[in-house]
């Protein structure tokens, strides 16, 4: 089992009711850290002790709390679990813990590895790898319920190239659309315009610009996005710009939705597994429509990434012919 598959193996097989919670609480952080008066706390950390100016500091810190508390809650049980029955299951955090005992035992020198930052790196983990994946989908089912003839294509496309229930990532390469349609929901979603900040490692001059070695550089990806000399009609939600003439998925340079180089997203590759099984699969089983009476919008709510607004859905079972096919 490859570690980078989960930080709580058990947890996520089980399929634990947590995960909404857990959802809720990231999303709220989310937008709770991007407030203006962060600056003020950031800036004159006193001010987190005044009544009433500090309201938002302390919504901040019980989410927090309750992050914290249920990573300690699995950091407990795996350690439990090593100490009366071994090692059963694999994921990042039984890795972590039989790292840190090999180093205890050989009296090797424990560097970063120790509860703290353990701790640390669970929480970076369950945020980039939750966050992000979930935002993208929210993104991505409002985007089909508002392009009904997208949805309708892709499910046409997976009933034609899928013949068993489950959609795998052996079926991935017979299904250029709806490949093609999770990439423009990458790119008309963007949720992470403004990306992790760059060092230039040496004195550089591009496009008449000096820029000295050490200078901090943030890549702009939302700019690529929105270049409508690359994406024609690029505020458009049209999936086949990224499929050739001949109905394949092609490949776009400036398409950079998990960024470039060596900060690029660390998990792009569980990130591109989960964003098609999950939608793929969805969207085989079931039709997404709109409520009536309720105006859909895609106004970008502005967090850690960006989301759409709250908006309520109608999810329905796919309807059979006699045959047995979806129609």
């Amino acid at each position: 089992m490859d570690y980078n598959l989960s930080i709580f193996l058990t947890w996520v097989m089980n399929g634990s009711t947590e995960i909404v919670r857990l959802h809720s609480l990231l999303d709220r952080q989310s937008h709770l850290v991007v407030k203006p008066i962060m600056g003020l706390y950031i800036a004159a950390p006193w001010t987190t002790d005044i009544p009433l100016l500090n309201d938002k500091w302390c919504e901040l810190m019980q989410i927090r709390q309750q992050l914290w508390d249920f990573l300690q809650k699995q950091i407990d049980s795996h350690h439990r679990q090593l100490a009366t029955d071994g090692v059963l299951e694999d994921d990042l955090t039984f890795a972590y813990m039989r790292e840190m005992e090999k180093r205890r035992l050989t009296g090797t020198d424990m560097g970063y590895f120790n509860e703290w930052q353990m701790k640390m790196l669970l929480f970076d983990l369950l945020f980039a790898g939750m966050e992000t994946t979930a935002t993208t989908l929210k993104w991505g089912f409002l985007l089909v319920i508002l392009n009904p003839h997208v949805q309708r294509r892709v499910q046409e496309e997976l009933d034609r190239e899928c013949a068993e229930d489950v959609v795998t990532m052996a079926d991935r390469p017979r299904l250029p659309y709806t490949q093609a349609t999770i990439n423009e929901i990458q790119r008309i979603a963007n949720i992470v315009p403004i990306n992790l900040m760059r060092t230039v490692s040496d004195d550089v001059t591009m496009d008449g610009f000096h820029f000295p070695k050490g200078t901090l550089v943030i890549p702009q990806i939302s700019i690529l996005m929105n270049d409508e000399s690359i994406f024609e009609n690029c505020k458009e939600f049209r999936p086949e710009r990224f499929l050739d003439v001949h109905g394949k998925l092609r490949r776009i340079d400036e398409f950079l939705p998990f960024s470039v180089g060596k900060r690029q997203c660390l998990g792009e590759s569980l990130a591109r597994a989960e964003l098609f099984l999950i939608f793929s699969n969805l969207l085989k089983q079931f039709d997404f429509k709109p409520t009536s009476g309720t105006a859909l919008s895609t106004s970008r709510i502005l967090g850690l990434t960006v989301s759409p607004p709250k908006y309520e859905c109608i999810v329905e079972l796919r309807k059979l012919d006699r045959n047995h096919n979806f129609v």
